[in-house]
């Protein structure tokens, strides 16, 4: 959609609030994926604060763009609490896919949020002829933003859950040359006969076929837990590398990986289980469950794409409101809330969970 004139409808009809949109794949609202549809949450409260900040021009510099972005956040929740400290408990980020450094960003954040501050949003492709904006504040925005809300409260509970499915098929091999986002040479082989060894050399990559191959069987990254986050191949080169949407660091291990329906299910699963964690301990009803979900999902999911959205609607209660929307990668640490001791990684393919209420009187 244009999103000004969605800004002005919808702030005709509330009046001057301050407003976030984002130009999403596709929303999720109750039970199901919704495209070509406009989904809207309204935060308001007296037991918590919301600050949000907006950054352009984010592909100039990255780091500095988070480090711009959580200064922005800190400086609006300052201004709401009369500059009274309150435990800040969740930043939701959103940008656009203007660039490549997407960890960077992240590590501008984490320097001054805190590293371990839990940090969930995700990367929004403009693919629209109307070519908007992929986020916006109060009609601010550009092809070249990033935008956050800042969560904060001593009554505010909030749990995590991210995972993503995939499963490890091929041998790890550490990465010996990269060029940014483009991954030339592995241990002892190029990356393009690394998949040829499991998938076969009759496969020509090259080809329009390759996309639905590399979601399937996409790379795996080893993070710092023993843990492998996806990236989806975007370009399979004939000379041997392949081009991902993120920078890639040499030295780590890289594997491939594969997705099956009832694997990416039962991440569905494990990510609402560990988001709901805090919740059933304290015998607490979550009020908003947010979902953001990888919008490959729904090429191995199919028509099974709802069955994720039910896999979290099921474990809550029926008055829990339940929102989402699907990105082209994730902001997100990598596990539940018993495993949130590490930083927020930028990732493919994964589907997030966030449950947010409040603590019992």
């Amino acid at each position: 959609y244009p999103i000004l004139q969605l800004n002005d409808g919808i702030k005709a009809a509330l009046g001057e609030k301050n407003l976030v949109i984002i130009n999403s794949q596709a929303n999720i609202i109750d039970q199901q994926l919704k495209k070509r549809s406009a989904v809207l949450s309204l935060f308001s409260g007296h037991s918590y604060y919301h600050a949000t900040s907006l950054v352009k021009n984010v592909s100039e510099n990255p780091y500095i763009a988070g480090h711009h972005l959580a200064w922005g956040l800190l400086d609006s929740l300052s201004s709401k609490t009369a500059k009274r400290e309150v435990v800040k408990r969740l930043a939701l980020v959103f940008s656009s896919d203007s660039f490549i450094q997407k960890s960077e960003l992240l590590r501008g954040m984490q320097e001054v949020l805190g590293v371990r501050f839990p940090i969930l949003g995700g990367v929004i492709s403009e693919n629209s002829s109307l070519n908007p904006s992929a986020v916006s504040f109060n009609r601010e925005g550009s092809q070249d933003s990033v935008v956050g809300v800042l969560l904060a409260g001593e009554q505010l509970m909030v749990g995590l859950g991210s995972y993503h499915g995939w499963i490890p098929l091929g041998l790890p091999k550490k990465i010996k040359k990269v060029d940014n986002n483009r991954i030339q040479d592995l241990d002892d082989l190029s990356p393009l006969k690394y998949y040829f060894n499991y998938l076969g050399r009759h496969l020509d990559l090259t080809k329009e076929d390759s996309a639905s191959i590399g979601i399937i069987y996409p790379l795996g990254i080893e993070s710092e837990k023993d843990q492998y986050l996806i990236r989806f191949p975007k370009f399979f080169e004939p000379g041997g590398s392949i081009i991902v949407d993120s920078q890639v660091q040499e030295n780590q291990n890289l594997r491939l990986m594969m997705g099956t329906r009832k694997e990416l299910l039962t991440a569905a699963e494990k990510a609402a289980d560990a988001a709901l964690e805090p919740f059933l301990k304290t015998k607490t009803n979550p009020s908003l469950i947010i979902i953001i979900s990888a919008i490959e999902r729904k090429e191995i999911l199919g028509v099974e794409i709802n069955s994720e959205i039910n896999a979290v609607k099921n474990k809550v209660p029926e008055h829990t409101k339940i929102v989402g929307l699907y990105t082209r990668g994730q902001f997100a640490p990598y596990g539940g809330n018993t495993q949130l001791n590490s930083m927020s990684y930028y990732q493919n393919g994964g589907i997030a969970v966030a449950a947010i209420g409040l603590k019992k009187d």
